[in-house]
């Protein structure tokens, strides 16, 4: 099976997006950050306000409301930080090949992803798990990296299923595919 797609910029952003939204260890270290943020504003906010001899129940309601901003607004942050940053990524220089036209060759043993100043050849089993979102896979050859084939490039629906088949079939645990 040959696979002939283009990568997008829009592709990298989703691919992050996924990542962020999906992995545990980013969504624990967001969420304690979120609690640490609101607690630092709450407690620094009432010590400075009890320093400065300022202290009253409007000054606490004031934290307490930049508190929660700071609480429920860094999921936002982070998500907007993230696309922005892949942005920046991509128009480095060093990455331009990143993006582009893509041939990914599915063979008995291996399968081979072409472009632009790429020409890498993967085992199967060197997939250690697969994701998906409402457009495309994402085939982990690594812990932090994928590549990236939108749904864009099947024919039907039945070539799909054929290349998901194809790529997961040394993935043993089920939980690792998508």
């Amino acid at each position: 099976m040959e696979l002939h797609y283009d990568i997008t910029k829009q592709d990298y952003i989703d691919f992050n997006l996924n990542y962020y939204v999906n992995n545990a260890v980013v969504q624990r270290s967001i969420l304690i950050t979120r609690i640490a943020t609101a607690v630092i504003v709450i407690l620094g906010g009432t010590a400075l306000m009890y320093w400065v001899k300022g202290l009253s129940v409007f000054s606490v309601l004031v934290y307490l409301a930049l508190a929660a901003v700071c609480f429920f607004g860094t999921p936002w942050y982070m998500k907007r930080k993230v696309v922005k940053n892949t942005e920046r990524i991509l128009r480095n220089a060093r990455n331009k090949q990143l993006c582009g036209p893509k041939t990914l060759t599915l063979g008995e043993d291996s399968f081979e992803l072409k472009g632009e100043n790429e020409d890498t050849t993967y085992q199967y089993e060197a997939v250690q798990r697969t994701a998906s979102d409402e457009g495309h896979y994402y085939i982990f050859v690594d812990e932090f990296s994928a590549i990236i084939v939108p749904f864009s490039a099947f024919a039907d629906a039945s070539q799909k299923q054929e290349f998901y088949d194809r790529i997961t079939v040394h993935i043993e645990d089920e939980a690792l595919k998508c």
